[in-house]
This record gives C-alpha cells, sequence and structure tokens, in this order.
C-alpha cells in the first residue's frame, strides 16, 4: 500500500505539471464512462434491478397464443385459465385479469380510469399486502355478492384525499356503486403505473366449460413453486392442450386449431419488455464502443507522454527500478485519470440520464425504475479500473519492447523513435477509425430508416385531424339506439365548429394498438385440415369516416342513413378481405360472418387496405368495418378534419362536450401528427441516441487522429527541416503529412465497414425500408468519416509546411 500511495502522489505531481493533457484525458475518459453509466442505469433498471413484487424472479406469465389471428394475437380465456391453473403443477398459484377503462366522476368531472378485474389470488400470488384495510376474497368472485375495490395510492389521493376514513366508503363506477375495501402501498403497480383500482372478477360454473373456450380478453399470471423452472412448465402446458383437444366437439376444437392455438409461457420480466431488451443491449453495445475509442485516445497520448519520458524513465531504471516497477507507475497514472474521469462520468451520466428519460425511450407506465444504484456503482468502478488497465497497455507493451539497458547508454535518447512506436500509434488510430466508422454507419441506417417511417404512406388522413378519446358511461344513453342517436348528434355537432370540415366516430384510432380480431367467414367456406382460420379485424366506425380520413370508396357505397339499428347489417371491407375470401369475384351483396357478435353482415362497400396497426406493418391487414349505427361502442374516438391548426380546436370540443353530455369522460386530445409521433417514439430514442454516440465516437476519432498525426509532426521537425533545406516545397511537407493520415484512413474503412455491416445486421429488427448493408448509407458514411479525418491530417500538415528549416535543424 506504501508503495502503491508513493506511486499515486507521483502519478498526481506529473498530471500536475500536464494540466492541459490531464484535463483532456479526463473528459475523454468522462464522455465514455458516462455515456456507459446513463444507458447501464437504463440496462440494470429494466433488466437487472429485482421487479417490484417479492421473489418477483419466480412470477410467469401464460398465454393462450392464436399465431394466426389478426390483432391481439395473446391472450386466455376463463375455462382455460382454470384448467392450466389446475394440471400446471409447477405452479404455486396464478391469477386471471384484464384492464379496460371506466367512466367515473372526480370532484364533479367525468374522468377516464383504468381499472383491473382480476381473481381474487391477485394479490396472493404477487405477494403485496395493502397499506389499509384487507383486500378481496374469493367470497367476492360469486354472482350477487357486494362489490367491492381496492384503490391504488394515487387514486386514493385523488378521490378521497387521502383519508383513513376512506375504508368502507362507496364510489361510482359507470353504472355500479362500489366499496372500498383496501389501498394499496405507494409505488404498487400492476400490471402498469396506469391503474387506479382493482375489482373482483364475477365467476359462475358456465365460466368453467370449456366448450365455451372464450371470450379471449384475459390475461394470466403464475408464481412457480420453489425450485421450479419455466422449461418444467412447457410439457405441463402440452397435456393442458391434449386434455382442451379431448374435451371439445371436432368442430370447436377445428376452429380453435385453425387459430393457431398454442400455450406459451414467459417470464413475467420478459413479457413485459418484449423487444425493448434487445434495443437496450444494442445500446449498451453502442456506447461500449465509444469508452473503447475513449480509451483509444487517451492510450495514445500516455504513449506519447511515455516516448517523451525516456530520460526519466532511464535515470530510475538507473536507480534500480525494474519493468515491472515502471509497468506499475504506468498503471496507477493511468489509474489517476480514470478515477477522476469517472467521477466526472457519473455526473455526466446522471445528467444523460434525464436526455435519455427525455427522449421518450423511459415508458412513464411500466413497473420499471430507472435510478442508480448499488449495482450501477460497481458498474461505473468496474468501468473506472478496466479503463485504467486499457489505457496502459500500450505505454507498457511500449516499454517491454525497449531496452533500457541500451537506452541508458545512449543518455534516454532513443525510445521516442522507431517504427515500433510508430506502428503502435498508427494501429491505435486505426482501431478508432474503425470503431468510428461503424456506429456512425449505424447512426445512419437508423436515420434512413426513420426517415422511410415517417414518409411512409399510411392511406388516410395525417395532416388536420384532431383525434379525442371517448369513454360514455353504461348509465347513458342506455340501448344501441339512444347511444347510437347520441353519437350521430354529437357529430353533427362538432361539424357545425368554426373551422371543421367534417367528423366522425370510430373504435380504433388509426395505428391504434388493441384492435380485436374475429373468426371471419363466408357462406361457401369450408373448413380444411391444416389451413388456418381466416380472421380480419373489426372497427366500428359512423358514416363520415372514410370522409374524414380521405379513404376512398372503391366498390359499392359508404354507410349511410339507410342503415340503423333495426335494418339488414351491413358491412365494409378493404381490399385485403376481398382478395382473400372472395378471389377476384365482386364482394358487394356477399354475406360474410363475424363471431363478434356472431352474425352474418352484407358487404355493401370495398376501401383500399390502409396501415391499421403499425406504420412498419409490410402485409396488409384484413380489416372489416361495421356501421356504428348498428353496433355502437361505449369506447370511442372522435376525429375532426379540420382546415385550422386542429390543435385549436382542443379547448372548444372540451366545451361541447361538455354541454353535449357532461357524464362522458373526454381524454387524450391530441392531433394525428403528435398520435403518428408517439408510435415512433421507441424508433425516434433509439435513433437519437445512436446518433449521438456516432457524433461522439466521430469527435473523439478526430481529435485522436489529429493529435497523433501533430504528435508524429513534432518527431519529424528536424526531418522536415531538412527537407525544406534541401529544396522541399511546403506543399510536399504537407502531402507527406496527408499521405501517411490517408493510409490510416483506408485501412480504418476497410475493416470499419466490415465492422458496419455487421452493426447493421445487429440493429435489423430495429429498420424499416433499409438493408443493413445499405450501400447509400455505408457510403454516406464512409465520405463523411474521410472528410473529418482528412481535416484532422490537415491542420499538422499546415503547420509542418510553415515550420522555418533554420529553427527545425537547431532543434536537432
Amino acid at each position: 500500500m506504501g508503495t502503491f500511495l508513493h506511486d499515486l502522489r507521483f502519478a498526481i505531481r506529473q498530471l500536475g505539471d500536464r494540466p492541459g493533457f490531464a484535463a483532456a484525458a479526463i473528459l475523454t475518459l468522462a464522455l465514455g464512462i458516462g455515456a456507459n453509466t446513463a444507458v447501464f442505469s437504463v440496462l440494470n433498471g429494466y433488466l437487472l434491478k429485482p421487479l417490484p413484487y417479492p421473489h418477483g424472479e419466480q412470477l410467469v406469465q401464460i398465454d393462450a397464443a392464436f399465431r394466426n389471428l389478426h390483432g391481439v394475437s395473446y391472450s386466455m380465456g376463463m375455462p382455460l385459465y382454470f384448467e392450466v391453473k389446475d394440471q400446471v403443477r409447477s405452479l404455486s398459484g396464478a391469477a386471471l385479469y384484464n384492464t379496460r377503462a371506466f367512466n367515473v366522476r372526480i370532484n364533479g368531472e367525468a374522468r377516464r380510469v383504468i381499472g383491473t378485474t382480476a381473481t381474487a389470488s391477485l394479490f396472493s400470488v404477487l405477494r403485496v399486502k395493502p397499506l389499509l384495510g384487507h383486500v378481496f376474497s374469493a367470497d367476492n368472485d360469486q354472482r350477487g355478492r357486494e362489490r367491492v375495490a381496492v384503490l391504488s395510492y394515487r387514486f386514493w389521493q385523488d378521490r378521497f384525499g387521502g383519508s383513513p376514513d376512506a375504508i368502507g366508503k362507496t364510489f361510482r363506477v359507470d353504472s355500479h356503486v362500489f366499496r372500498v375495501v383496501a389501498v394499496m402501498p405507494r409505488g404498487f403497480a400492476f400490471p402498469d403505473r396506469s391503474a387506479d383500482f382493482w375489482r373482483p372478477l364475477v365467476i359462475t360454473p358456465a365460466n368453467r366449460d370449456i366448450q365455451r373456450f372464450g371470450p379471449l380478453n384475459y390475461r394470466m399470471i403464475g408464481r412457480l413453486k420453489p425450485g421450479a423452472t419455466l422449461a418444467a412448465v412447457a410439457p405441463q402446458l402440452d397435456s393442458v392442450i391434449g386434455f382442451v383437444r379431448r374435451s371439445m366437439s371436432a368442430q370447436g376444437w377445428r376452429q380453435v386449431q385453425g387459430l393457431g392455438f398454442a400455450l406459451d409461457a414467459s417470464h413475467y420480466r420478459q413479457a413485459l419488455l418484449g423487444n425493448q431488451s434487445t434495443t437496450l443491449l444494442l445500446l449498451q453495445c453502442a456506447v461500449l464502443l465509444v469508452l473503447l475509442i475513449a480509451c483509444v485516445n487517451v492510450a495514445n497520448l500516455l504513449l506519447a507522454r511515455v516516448l517523451g519520458r525516456s530520460h526519466e524513465l532511464t535515470m530510475r531504471a538507473a536507480l534500480g527500478a525494474t519493468r515491472g516497477a515502471l509497468a506499475r507507475q504506468l498503471v496507477v497514472e493511468a489509474l489517476s485519470l480514470a478515477v477522476p474521469g469517472g467521477l466526472v462520468g457519473l455526473g455526466l451520466g446522471w445528467w444523460a440520464l434525464d436526455l435519455i428519460g427525455g427522449s421518450g425511450l423511459l415508458s412513464t407506465g411500466d413497473i420499471f425504475t430507472v435510478a442508480p444504484d448499488w449495482r450501477v456503482a460497481l458498474f461505473a468502478l468496474a468501468v473506472v479500473c478496466a479503463t485504467a488497465l486499457l489505457v496502459s497497455l500500450a505505454p507498457i507493451h511500449r516499454l517491454s519492447r525497449t531496452d533500457l539497458q541500451t537506452l541508458l547508454q545512449e543518455g534516454g535518447r532513443s525510445m521516442s523513435g522507431g517504427r515500433r512506436a510508430r506502428r503502435i500509434r498508427n494501429a491505435l488510430v486505426v482501431v478508432e477509425i474503425v470503431l468510428a466508422t461503424a456506429l456512425l454507419a449505424g447512426s445512419g441506417l437508423l436515420l434512413h430508416s426513420f426517415v422511410n417511417l415517417q414518409t411512409t404512406r399510411t392511406g388516410f388522413n395525417k395532416s388536420g385531424m384532431l383525434i379525442a378519446g371517448l369513454l360514455v358511461p353504461r348509465t347513458d344513453h342506455a340501448g344501441d339506439t339512444a347511444l347510437a342517436s347520441f353519437y350521430h348528434d354529437l357529430v353533427t355537432r362538432v361539424e357545425s365548429l368554426p373551422g371543421v370540415d367534417s367528423a366522425t366516430i370510430a373504435s380504433c384510432a388509426p395505428l391504434c394498438d388493441s384492435l380485436p380480431g374475429e373468426y371471419v367467414r363466408t357462406r361457401d367456406y369450408k373448413p380444411q385440415r391444416g389451413v388456418p382460420t381466416p380472421t380480419a379485424g373489426k372497427i366500428v366506425v359512423e358514416g363520415a369516416y372514410f370522409k374524414a380520413l380521405g379513404i376512398p370508396v372503391l366498390r359499392g357505397r359508404m354507410f349511410d342513413a339507410r342503415d340503423t339499428v333495426n335494418s339488414q347489417l351491413v358491412a365494409i371491407v378493404n381490399q385485403a378481405v376481398a382478395s382473400q375470401y372472395f378471389d377476384g369475384k365482386n364482394p358487394i351483396g356477399q354475406e360474410i360472418y363475424i363471431s363478434d357478435p356472431g352474425k352474418w353482415y352484407t358487404i355493401v362497400g370495398v376501401v383500399p387496405a390502409v396501415k391499421v396497426q403499425s406504420i412498419e406493418e409490410t402485409v396488409p391487414t384484413r380489416l372489416i368495418y361495421v356501421s356504428a349505427a348498428q353496433d355502437p361502442t361505449r369506447a370511442a374516438y372522435l376525429m375532426i378534419k379540420t382546415s385550422v391548426p386542429p390543435g385549436l380546436l382542443a379547448k372548444p370540443l372540451r366545451k361541447l362536450m361538455n354541454q353535449a353530455d357532461a357524464a362522458v369522460a373526454v381524454f387524450d386530445v391530441q392531433t394525428m401528427q403528435d398520435m403518428l409521433s408517439g408510435t415512433l417514439r421507441n424508433q425516434r430514442a433509439t435513433m437519437l441516441l445512436i446518433i449521438a454516440f456516432g457524433a461522439i465516437a466521430l469527435a473523439l476519432a478526430m481529435i485522436g487522429v489529429y493529435g497523433v498525426m501533430s504528435y508524429a509532426v513534432g518527431q519529424r521537425r528536424a526531418e522536415c527541416g531538412i527537407r525544406l533545406a534541401l529544396g522541399a516545397l511546403p506543399d510536399d511537407l504537407s502531402w507527406l503529412v496527408l499521405k501517411d493520415g490517408f493510409r490510416l484512413l483506408v485501412i480504418g474503412l476497410f475493416v470499419g465497414l466490415g465492422l458496419a455491416v455487421l452493426f447493421g445486421y445487429l440493429l435489423s429488427a430495429q429498420l424499416f425500408g433499409v438493408a443493413p448493408f445499405d450501400p447509400v448509407t455505408l457510403i454516406g458514411s464512409a465520405i463523411v468519416l474521410c472528410l473529418i479525418t482528412l481535416l484532422a491530417c490537415w491542420l499538422p500538415a499546415k503547420r509542418a509546411a510553415k515550420l522555418d528549416p533554420a529553427i527545425a535543424m537547431m532543434e536537432q
């Protein structure tokens, strides 16, 4: 320890003598360490930190997957839940739940709140106890029992002011009154932070009838027994599928099998994350490349210092210092740079974490918490130590290849020269160019992909559109006729607002992620073994829907006044449905069956296939539109086409809605452009972060190239002076420096473009309309890097051309 402290004091004195060098090295390392700390904090919060439930690693999600079904492809039916719960022996408990929006009045205002309907076993599966009261029990699952509810901490504060007397009080949800039996602790969230209350799921004997199989609108969460693994669950789920096959009728099983039915189990964390874990790992790889470039930069700086300290090193060797002692001193000097770099980097990382949160990468609704903890601190410490070792490798390698005895005899004059030292410095520069090329190309690919996403054709109007969510309480406008009349009157009143061209109602906003999928067949359809059951999405729309969104009717007609609750049921299909079910024949007048509500509809129109669920979809979604006048929904979206800036209508719209029916909750009032921008949040955040890391890498590579070329010019001042004295022109010296830099650039680009293609394949899941080896992006990245690198070489070359030959030769 005494030796270490002595080396540390000496290193600090050395850095104090060169404050500019120390500041440049510390700031360079701080950029790399800060970026890594920020991204690792996110990765830690999502992938490493325990879930906010006791022994959360035991939680699993079990889904009934319907791989051939459009729309919601993962769900669970109540009868199927009971079979899984009873037959999967690896589970110690399981719960069934679903989440939807409810209309609640708070302080006289209609509010949309999120409620979760769940079996009484939910809280025991999660192993979370309430802050106040007692959660509902299995007795509350029975029909006819008193309606009770468990409140979230946030909803308790909003609705009851955080009063402990809230237990036993009641509140109205739509048409029902619920008694509060418990309040959950602050921070508890399930299935995400949007849930405001939990109520019992009513169970009847019919819910256990496997012949019914559905409705498929629930989720199932279970807890593994101690020692049980996810691998052990899979064969047990297969046995449940076998039981279902034996229990159902032959026709029922054919339909279920045609939907691509399977049972999947996954760890609950992975079920929540989906593909987001891949994005986080890619970002961590990107910032590790940035850190590596920073380390190469500082290693080059330290190598230059070692080459300039040959006299000092020879004197220390003469006084008895061994190679090991000298190498240890170099490591300590690197550590004296890495530690303050790490401290500054932690500050930068904290600031960068706020930027990452603002970029949209982090969801505000999920259950994960992103905040530095002991894992982040340990990671930062490991990064600092690894950085110190990396930046000291090149100087130590150079020292190990130097004959100290010969150097001592020559008075310490030869260590700074030689081809071997130049090769090391040049190799480090090439490494920087290679890594910068990969990051720059990755940034270009994501930018190209994002531009494609923003400019791709959706098939509907995006400009001049305002969207507002509506939630009509069940007590208002009872019955389909009254509800349809309310929507018709509402659209008429909205269209009377100044600047409104047209308005419409739909059950699903464009690019919604909750499009219901339905089993669909025609009169002449015959099920075939091994052929997927035909399915399509369904959207309930008001008559002016196609006009407002600019979707033309290719055949037939739109919905109109002829379509009422008591008239013949009609539907409009898109071209994907027409091609799938009618094989080129005219579908107008043909009948089509929709599983929900289990009725036949007559087709009266055909429209183009537009993008419905995602901008990224490349295969058109089969879609059927039904009239809101015949099948109205209480959860709907009001869409307005305007000739004025849509945002100006938000306030008048809320006022009109309050006059029309103050009990209707209005939420998520936004322009179509803002909504579409929200759907691209993750892609935009990933692109911006990778571009930021690429820009840092490019700047560090430029600094590294400039530093090495400047050092090379400084070491060859005498040679340059002699060349000028013998008649060389200043342009000849400039070309000499540029040629050396260009050679390194070519080598770096050749290897870097290969690495860029590999990095592109890693990013392929994030790309839209662009190949991982896109030549335009690769060539563009190479051109940018060439210009930046040549600029970094031109500045030292210009200085070499201005040398005074007499002064340069006197320095020899």
